[in-house]
């Protein structure tokens, strides 16, 4: 199985229960496939990987095209934010959008980096550049695909670290320094060893949602700062994570400031439950 593949597996687990929570829509999740949604159709959400996506009916909550373009032909209504990531939007006359059209491609990711650094990359190494921008644009995709199909978890999260940062910082170390005494401990019994993957899913999920929560305060700030204030979820956790990828690359304290990140976001997730309790 390709590593594209178990990484898909696992983001689906982790959003399974999403649509268990709500039966009485639908969830329309492809892979490689166009998708079209025809007139007098209602959905839900629309998140499409390697394909392009067509409505002429309505979608109540936000389209998302990963690899692929969004075409509103002029009968679509949409009740959330359009994203196109690697694609474009085409949005055709009379078609109805509530929310935000967000574009994100090599041009604007460019143009949005440029911005912030400057042109000198002499001394850098460009195979860990490439490296690192393969791990910004995989992190990308998945907290897109996980803030349209569940919003919820990282808005609790986020107010969690807002409003309780200390205890979510003391919370993320301890529970750092916890996951080898786990593990071991674990190991000492067969139900226990058989427990050991689960444990791994549970610490990759605490940070990857804390992760995501932590850079949706980032963005929410830094939008706020360039007098460009959104309300997009999708937007201030791009921002966010194109601002924490690029501090990454201060030398010696780059890494320690995403580590931090990764510790107060996993530390907001216990606090809150991974999002299910409010604080």
């Amino acid at each position: 199985m390709k590593k594209g593949s178990i990484c898909l597996t696992i983001l689906l687990f982790l959003l399974g229960f999403a649509a268990g929570a709500r039966a009485e829509t639908v969830n329309i999740v492809k892979i490689n496939s166009d998708v079209v949604i025809e007139e007098n159709t209602k959905v839900n959400n629309v998140v499409v990987l390697g394909g392009q996506i067509t409505v002429h009916g309505t979608v109540e909550k936000h389209v998302v095209a990963i690899g692929g373009s969004v075409v509103l032909t002029r009968t679509a209504l949409v009740g959330g934010d359009v994203t196109a990531l690697g694609g474009i939007i085409v949005v055709g006359n009379g078609a109805d959008v509530h929310g935000s059209l967000m574009e994100i491609n090599s041009s604007n990711i460019s143009d949005a980096i440029s911005d912030i650094l400057s042109d000198d990359w002499q001394g850098w190494s460009w195979l860990f550049a490439i490296f690192s921008l393969v791990v910004f644009l995989a992190t990308l995709v998945i907290a897109t695909l996980i803030v349209t199909l569940i919003p919820k978890p990282i808005l609790r999260i986020s107010e969690g670290i807002a409003l309780h940062t200390y205890r979510a910082t003391i919370s993320g170390f301890i529970g750092l320094l916890m996951i080898a005494p786990v593990a071991i401990l674990l190991t000492l019994s067969v139900v226990g060893i058989v427990l050991i993957p689960l444990e791994i899913m549970l610490v990759a999920g605490a940070a990857v949602f804390g992760f995501i929560a932590v850079a949706r305060i980032t963005g929410q700030r830094i939008l706020s700062l360039m007098k460009k204030p959104s309300d997009s979820l999708i937007r201030q956790v791009f921002w966010g994570l194109l601002i924490l990828w690029i501090v990454g690359w201060i030398p010696y304290v780059g890494w320690m400031i995403k580590v931090l990140a990764i510790v107060l976001g996993m530390g907001a997730v216990m606090i809150t439950r991974f999002g299910t309790k409010k604080v």
